[in-house]
């Protein structure tokens, strides 16, 4: 019997201090990076990334050590998701963000090669934002943020699609999560008439139990200008999403019976704005955006800052212990690590806003200067919550864009002008006098 203790002794200590490891984040050597938007891992070695404005994807094979450049090298689109069907196909969207069509790239050879395959979809698409692969041959895209929404689906491993207008049930889709083939989500945005003008009046989930043939509303946010930008859930029953939005405070939603409820959750009573959202079991998870990335040790009930990176928007799981996400570098979670790597690397946005004269008597020109091109929306709120009108929507090229502001039939009180882009938003209070 006491030949029995010492090994008995070891677990239970080793098994301690393992409970006790709450794990951290570390920063992978990817290259740096505007934002890289999207990371597929098959196992816990081998993953590839999507780039956005990289114009690559790159691929590891040893869990993050060293990652290296895996096709599209010509690529001049904006790469917004990837997923993997097996260790050999694979698929890339992205987003239209100039004159040149959206594209939708697929490899047979583990992303050696990759083909534009966008004219296999049955009607052109403004870009491809989220892919959900939902069994083994059956893949779902979504699109897009800045506008329509449709779902479209393949059943032969990404090669050909089909293509479902969602207009009924959302202005924008974003995201998407599928426990089998005939049943998943889609997350993105609502929109209605606000004093004669469309403008998003809350951010939306939507299931289907059929395959993608009807749909039905689980949750609305019912807030002006929001958007369920992420999906994800840690065990399938325990789901969270990230909410998007461009005023008032910095609100997640959380489901406790696999998707079928959802209530909304303050992360904080300011206003940040966040993209990502992950958890790594159902109380430990974190959620962000450009300049702030939020922790919960509770299930999201209560939320702290910590200092890692920056333009963080996709939190892949690898298992209990493994998780990677994605921001101005790709980042990894070992639950072994007792100590994370604190990285508040400085958030540099790559658009620019002014406005002027400001205070203005009514007309004021708003100059935007694009690093890149992108997609942009840009809107006029009240600082009290109100949406005031959208005065440009639509592509844009690299370089300075003057937009008229004409706020002579508004009221004398501050307004905020919010871009939106693939990139992320930005915005600039106008008071007008």
């Amino acid at each position: 019997m006491k030949k029995m203790l010492a090994p008995i002794c070891f677990f239970l200590v080793t098994g301690c201090l393992h409970a006790q490891s709450e794990g951290g984040w570390s920063v992978t050597s990817s290259p740096d990076a505007v934002r890289y938007d999207d990371v597929f891992f098959i196992n816990k070695d081998v993953g590839w990334t999507a780039g956005g404005w990289n114009k690559m994807i790159h691929h590891t094979t040893n869990g993050g050590l060293t990652w290296s450049p895996s096709g599209l090298t010509g690529n001049q689109k904006y790469l917004r998701c990837i997923e993997f069907m097996d260790a050999n196909i694979g698929l890339c969207g992205s987003i239209r963000g100039n004159s040149q069509p959206a594209s939708l790239y697929r490899t047979t050879d583990g992303g050696v090669t990759w083909v534009d395959i966008a004219g296999n979809i049955p009607q052109a698409v403004d870009g491809v934002c989220g892919l959900a692969k939902a069994s083994e041959n059956i893949i779902y895209g979504v699109g897009v943020w800045s506008e329509p929404a449709y779902v479209i689906k393949s059943t032969d491993k990404g090669l050909n699609w089909t293509f479902k207008d969602m207009s009924a049930h959302a202005s924008s889709l974003i995201d998407a999560y599928f426990f089998d083939a005939d049943h998943g989500f889609v997350t993105g945005s609502k929109s209605e008439l606000v004093d004669g003008q469309m403008t998003v009046t809350g951010g939306v989930v939507l299931y289907t139990d059929d395959g993608g043939e009807t749909w039905t509303e689980k949750f609305n946010t019912h807030n002006v200008s929001d958007r369920v930008w992420k999906i994800q859930t840690p065990d399938k029953i325990h789901f969270y999403g990230s909410i998007e939005t461009d005023l008032g405070n910095t609100r997640m939603i959380r489901s406790d019976d696999a998707g079928q409820t959802w209530e909304m959750i303050t992360v904080d009573d300011d206003y940040y704005y966040i993209q990502m959202i992950g958890f790594i079991d159902s109380q430990r998870g974190w959620t962000g955006g450009n300049e702030t990335l939020f922790e919960t040790k509770d299930g999201g009930d209560t939320w702290a800052k910590i200092p890692l990176g920056s333009t963080y928007n996709r939190f892949f799981k690898i298992n209990e212990e493994l998780a990677y996400m994605t921001g101005r570098k790709v980042y990894k979670f070992e639950r072994d690590v007792i100590t994370g790597i604190g990285d508040p690397q400085k958030y540099d946005p790559i658009h620019g806003m002014t406005v002027s004269p400001n205070p203005t008597p009514g007309r004021a020109d708003v100059r935007i200067t694009f690093g890149n091109p992108t997609m942009a929306h840009v809107n006029v709120f009240s600082t009290s919550g109100s949406f005031i009108k959208r005065i440009y929507d639509g592509p844009v090229v690299a370089g300075e864009k003057v937009l008229e502001l004409d706020l002579t039939a508004y009221p004398s009180q501050p307004y905020l002008v919010v871009v939106n882009t693939n990139e992320g938003m930005i915005s600039a209070k106008v008071i007008r006098r």
